[in-house]
């Protein structure tokens, strides 16, 4: 067996608990240290601002002597750092929770693609060079499924639409949820590359070929195969010059 093989064993072997296993433990064991970490910067904050008064009234010129407001300065920098450093890690965190969940729960997509913009800002390009619009339903009806199910069908829809905009001259995203009586709509449009008519045929036929499809399209494929095991109704068009995936899914 040539080096590249044992390699390619060794690499597949440790993806496949990375998951599962690997990430769960990752995020455990940062959470207490972090969650140490921005309680400290709150008490510090507090402690600091006390201290300092009291010895400004015990040593008048105290304060402007040792830079007072440079200190506060700083240490509210690093509280705030601490709140941003929790809020990245929440949104990763919960992502990796949704994927462990293979229980039926009630879900609020609205609230779940939320969390999924939050995430795909770990794609630096999304983050930087793509343009976001959300008109999200907050009153959404709750719907019955697994969470990871959901979860993933939306990242690989988010996924396949930053795909096909990195060569796109305008990169633009449009996300929308709403209701009605009997189900929850969900629409997204972006400025990519059009979907193509192989990727279509998947609308009417559960045994395509995912294989024939470019790259950036087999997530919106297999997205598209997921959603339809919960009896979701779903269209592909060009609206406007932008490719716009429509999804409707039964709560009631």
């Amino acid at each position: 067996m040539s080096k590249t093989e044992i390699y390619g064993k060794l690499e597949k072997a440790f993806l496949s608990t990375l998951l599962a296993e690997l990430i769960p433990g990752v995020v455990h064991n940062f959470a207490n240290p972090l969650n140490g970490i921005m309680g400290r910067s709150k008490l510090l904050q507090r402690h600091l601002a006390t201290s300092m008064q009291k010895l400004e009234a015990m040593y008048p010129g105290f304060a402007s002597e040792f830079a007072e407001d440079k200190i506060i300065r700083d240490v509210n920098t690093i509280a705030t750092e601490a709140d941003r450093l929790f809020d990245i890690f929440r949104d990763f965190a919960g992502k990796i929770s949704t994927l462990s969940s293979n229980e039926p729960e009630k879900i609020d997509l609205s609230r779940m693609i939320e969390s999924e913009i939050r995430f795909a800002d770990f794609y630096l390009d999304f983050k930087h060079d793509i343009s976001k619009t959300f008109e999200l339903d907050g009153n959404l009806p709750e719907i019955i499924g697994d969470a990871s199910d959901y979860s993933l069908s939306i990242s690989a829809l988010i996924n396949s639409a930053r795909e096909r905009m990195k060569n796109s001259p305008e990169k633009e995203i449009f996300i929308s949820t709403s209701h009605d009586e009997t189900h929850i709509h969900i629409i997204l449009q972006d400025t990519g590359v059009a979907i193509s008519e192989e990727c279509k045929k998947i609308l009417g036929d559960t045994d395509a070929d995912i294989d024939v499809l470019p790259d950036a399209e087999r997530g919106t494929g297999l997205a598209i195969l997921l959603l339809k095991h919960y009896g979701s109704r779903i269209r592909i068009d060009v609206e406007n010059g932008r490719s716009a995936v429509s999804i409707s899914i039964p709560y009631r």
